[in-house]
């Protein structure tokens, strides 16, 4: 089970304010469906800081997390959180949810080889997360990483009929699982694509959310996304090299 405090904290923190947006208010009284709980204590903590009483279903395929996220969802979460074993895209897409939330999988490798298979996010990083983005949820609230084709992301995004509402970036740095040969190597290799953007310290994280119009039902791209155009930008700067005072 992968369990990383920095990371983790940072993804509550972009529930959070997920939470306490005008954006997702009018979509929240259908609740919030979560892909990957992993210990399920970041949704936890933002609804328990937000004091919120929004439901909020997660998803959980690996075991040995949905033992760990039951125990302590149960003894520390708000009791409209509660975590389900299963795959996502087979139980979570059909509820009344309107808005969906999940920090993916996106270390890039070939055939899943990672070390981890829960961390995978296919051969470009971004697999699960475009799989998000072309759902039928109205509100999405994903992290998006500099190592795993954002601009591709941000694209499809558009593509699907998302505009940028909010967004927040942090710096991660390399651990044991990206430094992994083969996410290292392919990670190289989307650099050299022009699809991956890093240091040799590490990457940005961001906490992005989408919103779409739910009274447009072909899902139109949208001409202008402000947003979207300066988080480019932002997701761009992690390959630039550190500057000397």
């Amino acid at each position: 089970m992968f369990y990383d405090p920095v990371e983790s904290d940072f993804y509550a923190w972009c529930v959070e304010r997920l939470l306490r947006s005008e954006v997702a208010a009018r979509y929240l009284s259908h609740g919030i469906v979560e892909l990957g709980a992993g210990t399920g204590l970041p949704i936890a903590a933002a609804l328990s800081r937000c004091e919120a009483t929004v439901p909020v279903r997660g998803f959980e395929r690996d075991p040995k997390s949905f033992q760990v996220a039951s125990r302590l969802v149960a003894a520390k979460a708000p009791p409209g959180y509660t975590v389900e074993q299963g795959d996502f895209f087979e139980r979570g897409v059909d509820g009344p949810e309107r808005v969906a939330v999940a920090n993916p999988p996106y270390l890039a490798a070939p055939s899943g080889d990672t070390g981890t298979p829960e961390l995978w996010g296919g051969e470009s990083g971004a697999e699960v997360t475009n799989r998000l983005l072309s759902g039928p949820f109205d509100v999405l609230m994903l992290m998006v990483a500099s190592i795993a084709d954002p601009l591709g992301v941000i694209d499809h995004a558009q593509r699907s009929g998302y505009t940028v509402a909010d967004w927040c970036v942090r710096p991660i740095a390399f651990g044991r699982h990206s430094r992994e040969p083969g996410v290292h190597r392919r990670v190289r290799e989307l650099r050299a694509d022009g699809r991956a953007f890093s240091s040799e310290a590490g990457y940005l994280l961001a906490g992005v959310t989408w919103l779409r119009d739910p009274t447009d039902p072909g899902h139109t791209p949208a001409t202008v996304d402000m947003n979207a155009d300066v988080l480019r930008r932002v997701m761009v700067t992690a390959a630039e090299p550190e500057r000397v005072s």
